[in-house]
């Protein structure tokens, strides 16, 4: 029984896909793309492949540290200066591998491109750092289910003369190693007025051993990421979004329903963020 396994770090979990690319019988890798650039950031890209896995392989199970791509050439450009970023270990991710710039940092409406070479492939993507929008207040308050359990509420302002898009992330001290994805934390500015809020929810990630629950508990500290973010960006997030909540199978996400702005055969994102960044500590301050 042939499976197809792919490791994304848009979760840093393993998630599945029944698509590939197949020459003479061949299987050829497709390389998922998680890369971004915060204003004020330096860039960061994390490429991992799918690989084909046979349960009666006499060279058994597949050997995760296959996953990540350690070999690309990775570079960005904004335009008037270009940066080859370097690959280093990074055990805050996992598989633990990342690509990292330095010298370019994110500017607000600059437009940064992606370039990736790897095995005789080129895949390519655009985007633009939007302005940062702060946030101007948060509260905490208790779950309406559960006494122990709390939720976040963020409020900003957003202007009202621009479509926006705004996505969040976070990261709980002492349980999370890196911002994840916020659940149900995609908005778009059609909905919202000016005095504008976002309940912050508890990141899921897909694993077997972990109950989710979009609450937090008392004395967690929180690291909330308000990020304003490019069409490209939300669309993808949004499609992600989608999958998870009315999916089949909502531990393992298929690649090919989500929206990329990777051309070239690849799959993933290439986004730019303004991000705003609240410490909240759950606790000192609930209504």
């Amino acid at each position: 029984m042939k499976k197809e396994i792919i490791l994304s770090l848009l979760t840093a979990t393993i998630l599945s896909s029944c698509a590939s690319e197949q020459e003479d019988d061949v299987f050829i890798p497709r390389i998922i793309v998680e890369g971004w650039i915060d204003e004020g950031s330096p860039a960061t890209v994390i490429l991992t492949q799918m690989l084909p896995y046979n349960d009666n392989s006499e060279s058994g199970p597949l050997d995760m540290n296959d996953i990540p791509i350690r070999w690309a050439t990775v570079s960005i450009s904004d335009g008037e200066r270009s940066e080859m970023l370097v690959g280093r270990i990074d055990t805050d991710y996992t598989p633990p591998y990342i690509y990292s710039g330095s010298g370019i940092r994110g500017e607000a409406g600059k437009e940064y491109t992606l370039t990736v070479k790897y095995s005789g492939r080129l895949l390519k993507a655009v985007t633009t750092v939007p302005e940062t929008v702060p946030i101007d207040s948060y509260e905490v308050s208790q779950s309406p289910s559960c006494d122990t359990l709390y939720s976040i509420r963020i409020h900003f302002k957003d202007d009202p003369e621009q479509k926006n898009y705004y996505k969040v992330f976070t990261k709980v001290k002492n349980t999370d190693k890196r911002y994840f994805a916020a659940f149900m934390g995609d908005l778009s500015d059609e909905v919202i007025s000016t005095d504008a809020y976002m309940t912050v929810n508890r990141a899921f990630r897909h694993t077997r051993l972990y109950q989710h629950t979009p609450y937090f508990k008392i004395d967690d500290t929180v690291y909330v990421k308000f990020t304003q973010l490019p069409v490209e960006g939300f669309e993808f997030w949004s499609s992600y979004e989608n999958e998870v909540t009315n999916g089949s199978n909502i531990l393992f996400p298929s690649m090919d329903n989500l929206k990329t702005n990777i051309s070239g055969g690849g799959r993933g994102i290439w986004c730019g963020y303004g991000a705003d960044i609240q410490e909240i500590i759950i606790g000192d301050e609930i209504k």
